[in-house]
């Protein structure tokens, strides 16, 4: 390879890598610059001056390629240019975003629809001296715009750009040219792209109101398109990868296609994290496309200013010690090279740098001079840490690797950091700093990092004494620092955390509430979490009203700060703590509030940022909630939190995660079983340690298990989950109860069932309180006891609506949803719940589904005779007596019973009352 490949600047490559987004299947012999030779004539001018003004759409465009990626979200913007008003519709983005690909999709769809189809290159009008001239070369040879018919014609001008030439001190002709549009007639619609928006020219067609302009972004490919492009390829990229991709390319087209081309090329052992704008092909196209043509002093600047995707224009000017820095980076924004206004930058308005030209300008800078570019990393965070913008200024430390630098910043930064949720930053810092810096901040901040529930202590217990014993090793001056004060008390917070002996958590909470931390508690983010260190000690030792009250308020305090990561964490202990005193309702709102605050901290959609324990169990609560609604959940997420490996991998997250994976697999005909067997696995290896995980599938695997492998295996499910859950917990009685349902009023069973829904607090989600009132309600109902089935139901929908569980009427065959059909109009404020709850069932198509506990359905049929000795067990006679009744013989009855028992797959004679009333026998 060149030694210079990728310099900057250089000259443009001999073979330039295209603009469109994906790339073909190929045999793996075929190179990229083959591709893009045949698909891009915006990057061969010869093609471009071949193409006359009527000519239709260039070859390479005219027929969709296999690889083509429908975008739904960008065809609907067609939509609206095919409306009565509007007529021009523009898109201005930077080179390689995909403009060229996505409006020769348009035109193909239009041409398939029999609608004139016109495609121009901006070189085309280049020389054309006025607005009427240029409307007679777009329409020139054209079937005719003011005719009468349904039809349309449409106009194509792609890379308007190139039509671009001074015609005044402050006019370019792209002025005019969009003026012409305006004139247009009304038959034709024009579709414009560019690389920049033109200065003028714009305002008339906004004030005629017939312009569809296109934010500067629509064009950058989201997480779920980045995942089908791969597909489209044949590629697996896993959840984790895609999100590294997506934050690494921006969602730039091009970037995205040379990606995927060398995973396709390395295979999935590839570490996409290392591709980035360093990458030699993205280099070369970038130093092609965006840098060769700025003079000089355009590219100094560009260049110095390259400090950070976001970079105040303060800064920019002290970095580069030009007082026009901020006039030189506003023109290079408003042509679109890969950098755009940020009026929210730290210190200030300043600019965004796209990640993918961020990682060329600094690379580039390393290599021309390695030291010069330290030295501004170093002034960037001097200039940050000043300010006190902690996230920016640990950033630069992380880029200049000053181990010493970073290490300072975390004592003085890094509490707060961490506890507004910035913990991929310090753990990041902490990775850096490994073995080199060690301090009692240092050992703190790694504890804050640990998962709060793992059962697997060493590590953490590891890290406290080590954490103890720094604070201890503080020199005598020393500890009267503020800091040092501050991370001994942090310390003490630490070891109360994770206290788990009782003697241990009395002492370690009797300690926090003492006086000799006051000094340290004057800083509100040790007091809050000191609060929740109390917090969840009271919880640990069987106070969990009071613990539930300190922590609702450290949560309230906290988002109040922008203390997110503390809000959440707190929040999620508050949770477990009103569970634990049976506040269902309170447990609903306070993971609906960790879902909010994970959706407005940008970690939803695919965790296209790194995701800490304290965010993820957000995410997770949102899946659940959404699960339990009857709502979509979104595998990529739960694949990624099922699958982290990252810092702070927590198993309370990753296998709730997998089992909701697998619950949505159950329905699946052809991956039931694969997905029974793991959730069999998971109850039988960690259901005791992830017992409210496991909860969720208890009786979705007794249906399967039962309409798969019979009754008999579905008892050995039962003692699994009893084992896992407690025998005495509320799951374990429910599907106990489902599975043998009493036959009359006052059974022990049902009486059991009734007092643990009662008391709820034996539950480990409150989901599962709702199901126990249907399947009370049902059996209440069929043994005719209307009355009390009402009443039962009423409170499954009343507590159904405040924690939002509608998928627990929908389970064991449509239970619930059965009695609110019969019962529709009668339920009073409940009624539109109930009739919500059927139109979910409704879109699930659940009512086809027979119920899932009538197993055996195909088994032998029972003969006359054994239907006769059925009907008489559910009266609890004798053998003599139903002998006596039939005028048969004791042995011929007990034969027939174990004909029954074998058919319908029981094991006594209650069991087969209860399998016979659900099929209808009885």
């Amino acid at each position: 390879m060149d030694a210079n490949r990728g310099r900057f600047p250089m000259a443009p490559p001999l073979t330039p890598v295209p603009p469109l987004s994906p790339v073909p299947p190929r045999t793996p012999a075929a190179p990229i610059a083959s591709v893009a030779s045949s698909l891009s004539p915006a990057l061969s001018p010869a093609v471009e001056l071949a193409i006359p003004p009527a000519s239709p759409l260039p070859a390479g465009l005219a027929a969709e390629p296999a690889w083509y990626l429908h975008r739904p979200r960008l065809d609907s913007v067609l939509e609206r240019l095919t409306g009565p008003d509007a007529r021009v519709l523009v898109l201005w983005d930077s080179a390689g975003s995909g403009k060229t690909t996505l409006m020769a999709g348009w035109a193909r769809r239009l041409r398939a629809e029999t609608q004139t189809v016109r495609w121009f290159n901006g070189a085309a009008l280049r020389d054309a001296r006025d607005p009427d001239e240029i409307r007679q070369r777009l329409l020139a040879g054209g079937d005719g715009p003011d005719a009468s018919g349904p039809g349309r014609t449409f106009v194509f001008v792609d890379d308007l750009h190139l039509a671009e030439r001074p015609s005044s001190p402050n006019r370019t002709n792209l002025d005019g040219i969009l003026e012409a549009l305006v004139d247009m007639s009304p038959g034709v619609r024009i579709v414009v792209s560019g690389r920049h928006r033109p200065v003028a020219g714009i305002a008339p067609l906004e004030a005629a109101g017939v312009l569809i302009e296109c934010a500067g972004d629509s064009l950058a490919f989201t997480l779920e398109e980045t995942f089908n492009l791969a597909a489209q390829h044949h590629i697996d990229l896993p959840a984790e990868d895609g999100a590294i991709l997506r934050r690494r390319t921006g969602g730039w087209a091009t970037g995205l296609a040379l990606a995927l081309t060398w995973r396709e090329s390395e295979g999935a052992a590839l570490d996409l994290s290392r591709f980035d704008g360093d990458n030699p092909a993205v280099a070369d196209y970038l130093a092609a496309e965006v840098v060769t043509g700025l003079d000089t002093g355009d590219r100094e600047v560009l260049l110095a200013s390259a400090l950070s995707e976001v970079v105040p224009l303060d800064l920019a000017v002290a970095v580069t010690e030009r007082a026009d820095a901020g006039e030189v980076l506003e023109r290079l924004a408003r042509h679109n090279m890969l950098i755009g206004r940020e009026p929210a930058a730290p210190g200030g308005a300043g600019y965004r740098y796209h990640p993918i030209l961020l990682a060329y300008l600094q690379g580039e800078g390393r290599r021309l001079d390695a030291g010069a570019a330290t030295a501004r990393h170093l002034l960037a965070c001097q200039w940050f840490a000043d300010r006190a913008c902690a996230p920016a200024a640990v950033e630069q430390s992380l880029v200049a690797h000053d181990p010493e630098l970073v290490g300072a910043l975390l004592e003085r930064f890094g509490l707060v950091l961490v506890l507004s949720g910035a913990t991929d930053l310090v753990g990041r810092a902490l990775d850096e700093i490994e073995g080199r810096v060690v301090s009692t901040a240092t050992l703190c901040l790694r504890l804050l990092l640990e998962p709060p529930y793992v059962p697997a202590r060493r590590r953490v217990q590891q890290l406290l004494v080590a954490a103890a014993a720094a604070a201890r090793d503080f020199p005598e001056h020393d500890r009267t620092d503020a800091s040092s004060t501050r991370w001994t008390f942090v310390v003490a917070i630490l070891q109360a955390f994770h206290a788990t002996e009782r003697p241990d958590i009395e002492n370690r909470l009797a300690a926090l509430q003492g006086d000799a931390p006051s000094a340290a508690r004057q800083v509100l983010a040790v007091d809050l979490l000191a609060a929740t260190a109390q917090g969840r000690c009271r919880d640990k030792l069987g106070e969990p009203g009071p613990a539930e009250d300190i922590l609702r308020e450290v949560a309230d305090s906290a988002r109040d700060v922008g203390l997110d990561w503390l809000f959440l964490l707190a929040c999620d202990l508050a949770a477990t703590a009103a569970g634990h005193a049976g506040n269902w309702v309170h447990v609903a709102m306070l993971e609906g509030q960790m879902a909010t605050t994970a959706s407005e901290m940008g970690a939803l959609v695919g965790a296209e940022r790194p995701v800490d324990h304290a965010a993820g169990r957000a995410l997770l609560y949102a899946m659940i909630h959404r699960y339990e609604a009857c709502q979509p959940v979104d595998p990529v997420i739960l694949e990624a939190l099922a699958a982290r490996e990252d810092r702070g991998s927590d198993a309370g997250i990753s296998v709730p995660a997998e089992v909701l994976l697998l619950l949505s697999q159950l329905d699946s005909a052809v991956r039931s079983r694969q997905a029974l067997d793991r959730l069999m696995l998971l109850m039988r290896e960690v259901g005791t340690e992830h017992p409210r995980a496991l909860s969720l599938c208890c009786i979705p695997l007794i249906e399967l298990s039962g309409a798969l492998d019979g009754r008999l295996e579905t008892q050995l499910v039962v003692r699994l989950i009893e084992r896992a859950l407690g025998e005495d917990s509320l799951e374990s009685l429910l599907i106990r109860f489902l599975l043998v349902p009493p036959t009359r009023a006052g059974h022990p069973a049902e009486e059991r069932l009734r007092g643990a829904a009662l008391e709820e607090r034996t539950a480990w989600r409150g989901a599962t309180i709702v199901s126990a009132w249907i399947a009370l309600a049902h059996v209440a109902d069929v043994s005719g006891r209307h009355v009390e089935a009402d009443a039962r139901l009423l409170r499954a929908l009343r507590l159904a609506s405040r924690i939002g569980c509608e998928r627990a009427f929908l389970a064991v065959g449509g239970q619930g949803t059965a009695l609110i059909r019969g019962r529709l109009g009668r339920l009073g404020d409940l009624d539109d719940f109930a009739r919500h709850i059927l139109r979910a069932a409704d879109a699930l198509h659940l009512h086809e589904r027979p119920p899932a506990l009538d197993h055996g359905r195909n088994s032998p049929a029972l003969t006359q005779r054994e239907r006769e000795i059925l009907r008489e067990l559910p009266f609890h006679q004798s053998v003599a007596d139903i002998a006596g009744k039939r005028n048969v013989s004791p042995n011929t009855v007990k034969t027939h019973l174990r004909n029954i028992y074998q058919k319908l797959e029981a094991t006594n004679r209650a069991d087969a009352v209860a399998i016979a009333q659900d099929r209808g026998l009885l």
